[in-house]
């Protein structure tokens, strides 16, 4: 495959229209992919990115390959300013792991009870004829419903902040 080249605009993938806008495109698997009509030249420049990216061009054919280090750069400030917050409010930390512990306690709590109301259900249909609820009884779909999603922790309860 020839070597891509920057063209007028400074960006692979990038011209100038005439009527000062600018145009994106891609080739891929030998098609031209139009990607757009852009007001900047950075905008038709990140299409073509995103477009390059996509079809798995590696980064040196990329117009900004720098833009996966600069997202890193950013998620580790977070981590810094969050870890300094940490340091400066303690109090707030400490309530925010209380009501995430009371919250767990709480779910734990709930499945436990669905549990053995589970049980006493099973009990209660393994009794087959004897049985106080109909076949068709509604009760018998909510109460012996899976509990799977309950088991699972959400993305809220995470306890190591």
């Amino acid at each position: 495959m020839a070597p891509r080249r920057r063209s007028n605009t400074g960006f692979i993938g990038v011209r100038l229209r005439p009527a000062g806008h600018f145009a994106a495109e891609i080739t891929a698997g030998g098609t031209r992919v139009w990607l757009g009509t852009f007001y900047t030249k950075e905008a038709a420049a990140r299409a073509y990115d995103v477009a390059a990216w996509r079809f798995g061009r590696p980064r040196h054919e990329l117009n900004f390959p720098e833009a996966g280090q600069r997202r890193i750069d950013t998620t580790e400030a977070d981590e810094q300013f969050m870890a300094q917050w940490r340091r400066d409010h303690p109090g707030d930390v400490e309530a925010t792991r209380a009501f995430w512990k009371e919250k767990q306690t709480y779910r734990r709590e709930r499945r436990a009870g669905k549990r053995q109301r589970r049980a006493e259900y099973e009990a209660e249909y393994a009794k087959g004829e004897a049985s106080t609820w109909g076949e068709d009884d509604e009760r018998w779909l909510w109460n012996l419903s899976s509990t799977a999603s309950e088991d699972t922790p959400s993305e809220d309860e995470d306890f190591d902040n």
